[in-house]
């Protein structure tokens, strides 16, 4: 069936150009904005929070290992 379609020769006409029409960015609202700067906030608390347990874990593992380190 596929062979029996009429074929053009020949380059394609240029044809009108189609105007792209401009893309709008939409502002958030109001809500949405309140949203994002949570999502923001709750991000820095939690890598807060994991640089707080980092440095405890440190000064724990600092202070076991000048308690039981061998004496000259």
């Amino acid at each position: 069936m596929a062979g029996l379609c009429v074929k053009r020769k020949g380059r394609p006409t240029m044809g009108k150009h189609k105007k792209t029409k401009p893309i709008k960015h939409l502002e958030p609202t109001q809500e949405e904005k309140y949203k994002q700067e949570i999502l923001e906030l709750k991000s820095k608390l939690h890598d807060a929070e994991l640089d707080r347990d980092i440095l405890k874990a440190l000064a724990n593992l600092t202070k076991k290992s000048s308690k039981h380190s061998p004496r000259k």
